[in-house]
């Protein structure tokens, strides 16, 4: 077994005896204004750059658009647009790819 593996490994079994312990680990961000926020890491499939969003008519306030990633196609919801809407209209450099009830969203 290579170290990768054993890393990985070591890092599942970390994360099941989490779970089985009834402790949360929560990844805080911030949308550039004072307040700080957080989220389930459990909940998070992938931090990343925002890569290009693709705006389509009609979308609900709050979604900006949607975008490609690895194939699947996902709606990208503006967090600021609901905190500070004048701030929602801003590109943000980093997104938080979640799923919630088998629903993927960034």
């Amino acid at each position: 077994m290579s170290a990768t593996d054993a890393s990985l490994l070591a890092s599942v079994d970390a994360r099941t005896k989490l779970a089985g312990s009834n402790k949360m680990e929560i990844l805080l961000f911030s949308l550039g204004t004072r307040e700080t926020f957080g989220i389930n890491v459990f909940k998070v499939r992938e931090v990343s750059q925002t890569p290009a969003i693709t705006k389509t008519p009609n979308m609900p306030f709050g979604v900006q658009g949607v975008l490609s990633l690895r194939g699947n196609i996902i709606p990208v919801i503006s967090l600021a647009s609901f905190v500070d809407p004048e701030r929602g209209q801003h590109k943000f450099d980093t997104m938080i790819v979640t799923e919630f009830n088998k629903s993927t969203q960034a």
